[in-house]
């Protein structure tokens, strides 16, 4: 079956091909990648794909509109270097990241007119994310007229949550009207769970793993057993950690107080647009240049990483709560699986619970999945390169094989 997968962001979109036989457990390679990039209104778009075989491409565009650019991006399928398709009719579906599906979508569901209306409508509480997905949608239902699509929801893994870790403590009216914590990443979180029971291969009577994707949003996620149990990020993907740009949690009252002086849409962007690692730092949202300005002495750059550590380790001892112990700790997404310093600051606040990392494996470039846990610590420690279009890819082959 041919699969192709869209991640539709406000400045970007990645798209994959993939070609599964059956509902594969390890994962696949894509066999065609691509992305778009640009910047405001298409002053600057380009163009990156790459194929299976090592061919690849990556040049500019002269044009303004979303959708002659996903076109272009489409027809590196078929046509130049990088085609692996004769044909777009080859494709058997097409799998959408959707971030928020609320309270209507509690697994993976095939995209009509009621699933499109929804995604609309909870836009509202993940602004940057859901209204780029319903355009992804609806071009590629003009271009793959008739073709299978499904809405991948990364907030669907998170309905094993238990009511204690689900419920605002507000007013009960609102979890009555759907106000509740949904939690995100559940893509990312469904695949590395299921691969961290592949490197751990039963080690554990019953596994209780605290994932950490660590991207340009982040978040926890407790998982025991395989489903999840609490998580950080709640009714909208503002809440928990502090991001690249996100504030994370802060004191309800900082909104009330800043609502006097300026307008709900001001407000908004500086929690979701000009906060975080960017926000604290005055630097860059890029945790790479954090960690430079602290090599060149730079206060608010050491201030940046300490806070981030802070609340990252913070949230981490809650995560563990809730699982009532831990014995498998996961990094993931691009901070995750790429700063050895971070893992091991991490690993240093825990090492209370018998934690110990083998300095050697945290320090190397790692393999895309590994253990760098010392061989005597009693918890491991789990580097995994996420794979959430596999995921999502994964999920429309057995959607399609069910029906």
């Amino acid at each position: 079956m041919k699969i192709l997968v869209l991640n539709s962001g406000s400045s970007s979109l990645k798209s994959s091909l993939y070609i599964l036989k059956n509902h594969s457990q390890k994962p696949v390679s894509p066999t065609w990648e691509g992305s778009l990039q640009w910047k405001g209104t298409f002053d600057d778009v380009s163009i990156e794909v790459k194929n299976e075989h090592g061919k690849k491409q990556f040049f500019k565009l002269t044009t303004r509109s979303l959708d002659e650019a996903r076109a272009e991006l489409m027809n590196s399928l078929v046509h130049g270097e990088t085609a692996v398709l004769s044909s777009l009719d080859e494709v058997d579906a097409i799998g959408h990241r959707i971030v928020h599906g609320g309270k209507y979508y509690r697994e993976s569901v095939f995209i009509n007119k009621d699933v499109k209306s929804h995604i609309s409508r909870l836009a509202e509480f993940a602004p940057l994310h859901n209204l780029a997905a319903l355009t992804g949608i609806e071009a590629m239902e003009k271009m793959f007229k008739g073709l299978p699509q499904i809405a991948v929801f990364d907030t669907a893994f998170h309905r094993t949550l238990p009511p204690e870790a689900a419920i605002y403590p507000g007013p009960y009216k609102w979890f009555e009207e759907g106000i509740q914590r949904y939690g995100f990443h559940g893509i990312s979180y469904q695949y590395c769970s299921k691969r961290a029971a592949e490197i751990i291969q039963n080690e554990f009577p019953a596994s209780k793993i605290v994932i950490c994707h660590l991207g340009a949003g982040a978040s926890l996620c407790a998982v025991k057993d395989g489903k999840s149990q609490d998580t950080t990020m709640g009714f909208t993907p503002l809440e928990g950690l502090m991001m690249n740009t996100r504030s994370g949690t802060i004191d309800p009252g900082i909104i009330l107080e800043r609502l006097k002086h300026i307008d709900v849409h001001a407000l908004t962007n500086e929690l979701y647009r000009e906060s975080g690692i960017l926000g604290v730092s005055g630097i860059s949202s890029d945790m790479r240049e954090i960690l430079k300005g602290i090599q060149s002495g730079n206060p608010r750059a050491q201030l940046t990483f300490d806070l981030y550590i802070h609340r990252l380790c913070a949230s981490i001892g809650s995560m563990i709560a809730s699982l009532q112990g831990i014995n498998v700790l996961v990094f993931t997404a691009g901070i995750g699986e790429n700063t050895p310093l971070l893992r091991k600051k991490v690993c240093d606040r825990f090492s209370f619970l018998g934690i110990e990392l083998d300095a050697q494996k945290n320090d190397a470039p790692p393999p895309e999945d590994c253990d760098i846990a010392h061989k005597n610590s009693k918890i491991r420690v789990l580097i995994i390169h996420t794979q959430e279009a596999f995921e999502i890819a994964r999920e429309c082959w057995r959607l399609v094989k069910e029906t």
